[in-house]
């Protein structure tokens, strides 16, 4: 491919965010404010922002980073707006693989309702290969070999984008919703880390706590560079019934809220979430949540949200574990004295570690709503509401996946040793879990396929 068509390759994959043309700074490390204008990218990377740019057509992309259940359900949700109203949708596959199962299966995201499936299409894909994202916009519908073809002319040192992959390496995100599981999240935030600005905004969508200790870390070790940081939760009933397929089982609310980047940002807040002292991405993402119908999405204060996630935190640090451990459904904890017992004596720990937590000193009634015998109770509605669905760490153990319990109960151990709170029996379900996953991952690894039927 010659150097015009490159060129111009480049310059296509902003027109989606910018009308204006395209500068490329080559040595451009400097910025003002959030507020301000902001230039600070990697170096000979071209990018352009313009705070003063009021055109609409750049707040009308949202990247959603996993198309797992919650990913699925939300970009579903999302394209069934009314068109005049609806973001471009932008998927984010890690592999290759996925972009060929994403036209093998009809290029939809389903969402099934009493058995009968709904299918939205219309989304945007970026791919990424070799550290690097692309649209493979051009050969949309194309057969498997061709996607294999496609991808196989970046392999190697000689290989050039030709005109079937539009590079989107460069395009910056300015809205993302992160769904992955929480042991994936450190290398899914790696890969688009130089595609996020201070003026970006990432909600997370995701189980468990301790996420932004780890993002922050690893990730974002410079205040000034992290882009604004959400959390959601939400209670829809959702499992996983086929490849980009959903099935809605029960209806529940999603509820966001902003992170607040230092302790005096929190005083802003309105009881409601909202403030004007947002970035203008964070007033979009919350604006376009909470006018989506499907989500049945509502806003509300950081305080507010991080006690709604201790709530659910309290809840997934019973089911999830013990029914990885007796592999059992969810409802089968509710029939077994040996296993109530389990479930008081972790909660109390759960209970005190959440009750010292000196960032919710002063909240009125903590003591009474993280009491062991509510935590309790609202543990056995949900297992009593979920009692035939199978935990989702129970299904990645089945899969050989990695498990979240250290965002789980490891969570609770790690804040408890913060505020001179020891969980012996936390620390001990960690392990267990973390030794079956280990045990059945090298048993896996011993099996020796054959097919019975040459025998």
């Amino acid at each position: 491919m010659n150097t015009s068509k490159r060129l111009w390759a480049r310059l296509r994959s902003f027109s989606s965010i910018n009308e204006v043309h395209p500068r490329i700074y080559t040595h451009t490390h400097t910025w003002k404010t959030k507020t301000g204008s902001i230039h600070f990218f990697s170096t000979g990377r071209p990018f352009q922002h313009n705070p003063n740019n009021n055109n609409n057509n750049m707040h009308k992309k949202i990247h959603i980073m996993g198309v797992g259940n919650i990913g699925s359900f939300v970009a579903h949700s999302l394209a069934a707006r009314p068109v005049s109203e609806r973001a471009c949708i932008t998927l984010l596959f890690h592999h290759p693989a996925f972009y060929k199962d994403w036209n093998r299966f009809g290029r939809v995201v389903a969402v099934k309702r009493h058995g009968i499936p709904e299918q939205r299409s219309g989304f945007c894909i970026n791919v990424l290969q070799d550290h690097e994202w692309y649209y493979p916009s051009e050969i949309e519908g194309a057969p498997d070999d061709l996607v294999e073809e496609e991808f196989a002319l970046r392999e190697g040192e000689e290989a050039d984008v030709d005109g079937n992959l539009t590079p989107a390496d460069e395009e910056w995100i300015e809205h993302l919703i992160v769904t992955v599981k929480t042991t994936q999240i450190e290398r899914a935030m790696k890969s688009v880390r130089h595609r996020l600005t201070p003026q970006s905004s990432v909600l997370f969508l995701t189980n468990g706590l301790g996420v932004l200790e780890e993002v922050n870390e690893k990730i974002w070790p410079d205040e000034r560079e992290r882009p604004n940081y959400l959390f959601g939760v939400t209670s829809h009933g959702l499992f996983k019934s086929g490849l980009f397929e959903t099935t809605h089982a029960g209806v529940g609310t999603t509820t966001i809220g902003v992170v607040r980047q230092s302790p005096r940002d929190d005083m802003e807040d309105t009881a409601d979430g909202s403030s004007t002292a947002f970035a203008p991405s964070t007033n979009f993402l919350l604006k376009t949540l909470t006018q989506t119908p499907e989500l049945a999405c509502i806003s509300t204060n950081a305080i507010d949200l991080f006690l709604l996630q201790l709530e659910k935190l309290a809840v997934n640090c019973i089911i999830n574990p013990l029914t990885l451990l007796m592999d059992c459904k969810n409802g089968e904890l509710l029939y077994h004295y040996n296993l109530t017992r389990v479930q008081r004596l972790l909660l109390i720990e759960v209970s005190a570690v959440i009750c010292a937590l000196p960032e919710l000193q002063g909240v009125p009634g903590l003591q009474s709503r993280f009491s062991p015998e509510r935590l309790r109770t609202m543990a056995v509605g949900v297992a009593g509401k979920t009692g035939e669905n199978t935990s989702s760490m129970l299904q990645d153990a089945r899969m050989g996946k990695e498990s979240e319990i250290e965002y789980m109960n490891g969570y609770i151990v790690r804040r408890g040793e913060e505020v001179g709170v020891r969980c012996a029996l936390n620390y001990m379900v960690v392990q267990l879990v973390q030794a079956k996953s280990r045990i059945a991952g090298r048993q896996r690894n011993e099996e020796v396929p054959f097919d019975l039927s040459k025998l």
